[in-house]
């Protein structure tokens, strides 16, 4: 089941900056090219008047700003990754930041962009041309073969340009892939497309099958936090936090650099364990988000879970289980019609049977609450 969401925070100075985002980095023509060989003294003047927006990242921070997306096709040389705009992953301000793959391949040079725009699509190639032809097209690698996209084109006496543009309403991402040469008579941008599709990249590519369910490692023997530590190989990462005020240890097999400065190493998925009124070691279970834009968190009570169509809230109960307290979600039919729900595995929090409510009220909460919380810093076994 796929759930969503999306805080929209509209702010003008955001607005401004997206335009100058679309202006910056749509792909060279003869214009831009001049542009950069104007002299040191333009260029400080030209400077001064708009501060450039766009600031270089790795392909592993632009993953955390807009989860979901694409790498480099095999044989790609030059790759190069941008964002325009916050680069807060942990932001909720829509449209979030603007990130961008611009590379070469077989003499020509694409630029790839991908952004969170919510509930509405939006056009964040930064092609203005007056285009010769438009189509709508399918694209077969994306959303299972069922992603609607437009490719335009422009041809003029000097240049052409491609572009495609397409949405995908579940994650609410806005993706573009443009190229300009002076000929692309015969040229086919959509197998471009496809290429850069990378399933590895997709919300849930981490999530265990139901056939192929999470095994925690084997604890036998163990009968403290510490003996599970030393039970770790290297590459494992371990963590100590409180949910409901209560001692847990959490292990993962995977974690990243959050902030990509090596300081703190975070995870999305983890086994919990705790101990219970005697003392002795207990396996509460396992946990893991939508991607990485939501590492595990927690607060004075919660341990927070969740990914762009959903958040939970998970306590551990009285009988030392572990429990979603609250959960918002938000499902999407084929037309993109949105059906909201608040539910909860311990207690009614509505009267409706199925958990539905009428609007995104407790999703957005829930997303403020996550904000707020504390994410889970893991010790990385060497």
């Amino acid at each position: 089941m796929k759930k969503r969401l999306f805080l929209v925070m509209m702010v003008s100075t955001l607005a401004l900056q997206m335009m100058a985002c679309g202006a910056e980095t749509a792909p060279a023509t003869e214009e831009t090219q001049i542009a950069e060989d104007a002299t040191p003294e333009a260029a400080t003047v030209e400077n001064a008047q708009i501060a450039n927006p766009w600031k270089d990242i790795t392909e592993d921070e632009a993953y955390q700003l807009v989860p979901n997306g694409f790498s480099a096709p095999e044989g790609a040389t030059n790759v190069k990754w941008s964002a325009c705009g916050d680069c807060d992953p942990m932001s909720t301000v829509l449209p979030g930041t603007l990130v961008q793959m611009a590379f070469d391949l077989d003499g020509m040079s694409y630029v790839a962009r991908e952004q969170n725009v919510g509930d509405t699509n939006t056009d964040i190639s930064g092609m203005y041309y007056d285009w010769t032809v438009t189509d709508d097209i399918t694209l077969t690698g994306w959303a299972g073969g069922q992603m609607p996209a437009t490719y335009s084109r422009f041809v003029g006496d000097s240049e052409s340009a491609d572009v495609i543009n397409w949405y995908d309403f579940e994650t609410g991402a806005a993706y573009s892939l443009s190229t300009v040469a002076k000929d692309l008579e015969g040229f086919d941008l959509q197998a471009i497309a496809e290429a850069i599709y990378d399933p590895a990249k997709q919300i849930g590519a981490n999530i265990p099958d139901d056939e192929d369910a999470h095994v925690p490692m084997d604890i036998t023997g163990c009968d403290t936090f510490t003996n599970i530590v030393d039970k770790l190989q290297p590459g494992q990462a371990y963590a100590n936090a409180q949910i409901c005020h209560q001692d847990v240890l959490l292990v993962s097999d995977y974690t990243y650099d959050y902030d990509g400065d090596g300081k703190r190493m975070v995870a999305i998925d983890a086994d919990i364990y705790t101990y219970d009124a005697d003392g002795k070691l207990l396996y509460l279970g396992y946990v893991t988000a939508g991607g990485t834009a939501y590492p595990l968190a927690v607060d004075d009570r919660n341990l927070y879970v969740g990914s762009n169509h959903w958040m939970k809230k998970m306590i551990t109960t009285e009988y030392n289980i572990l429990a979603v307290d609250e959960a918002a979600t938000v499902e999407y039919d084929t037309d993109g019609n949105a059906t909201y729900y608040h539910t909860s595995e311990v207690a009614t929090v509505n009267q409706d049977p199925e958990g539905k409510v009428e609007d995104d009220t407790w999703l957005n909460l829930f997303f403020e609450n996550y904000a707020n919380a504390e994410i889970i810093e893991f010790n990385v076994v060497q």
